[in-house]
């Protein structure tokens, strides 16, 4: 049962992605492909869900809009949006030499760690993801992992219905790497 309902999540996942990316007319957001804003930054396009009102938070590696009232902390190669203990957006670029199948295999060992769904791909920000949906103390968690110029790009949406919900998946839209 706990494998039909993952099985089904992760569908519902790669529908609710391809749908999004369909009505952008692009495959999501890359520096190379945002447009340059008045002060010469790139800016992630639009996507068919309204921008999330924040300030957008920039880290070394990566950019996102933090909705308002969320906190925002820096990680190690990116940053964590988070609400209370309830939902958070986890994105972070890190590593050397990783390859597309190097992510894969790092995706398919936290799938197996934490019984995770059956790997799925999401075409995101330019990017081709390896996901798997999990359950986490008690958290609905999808797990997105890719490679970008030799480098592991792993993003992580919490959150009781993150993939509906259009806080999470709008600061998820508004990702820009550097």
């Amino acid at each position: 049962m706990k494998n039909s309902k993952n099985s089904l999540m992760a569908v519902l996942l790669v529908l609710l992605l391809a749908v999004a990316m369909l009505a952008a007319g692009c495959g999501g957001s890359d520096d190379s492909a945002a447009p340059a804003g008045d002060n010469g930054e790139t800016e992630a396009p639009e996507e068919s869900r309204p921008e999330v009102e924040g300030e957008r938070h920039e880290t070394e590696t990566v950019s996102m809009i933090v909705a308002d009232g969320w906190e925002v902390m820096d990680i190690t190669g990116g940053l964590q949006a988070y609400k209370g203990m309830s939902s958070a957006v986890e994105v972070w670029v890190r590593g050397s030499d990783m390859t597309e199948e190097s992510v894969k295999a790092a995706i398919e060992r936290f799938k197996e760690n934490y019984e995770g769904s059956d790997l799925f791909e999401v075409q995101a920000h330019g990017l081709t993801y390896t996901a798997t949906t999990f359950e986490f103390s008690g958290m609905y968690q999808t797990k997105l992992g890719a490679e970008k110029n030799g480098m592991q790009v792993e993003i992580t949406l919490a959150g009781e219905d993150h993939l509906n919900d259009d806080i999470i998946m709008g600061m998820f839209d508004s990702i820009v790497f550097k």
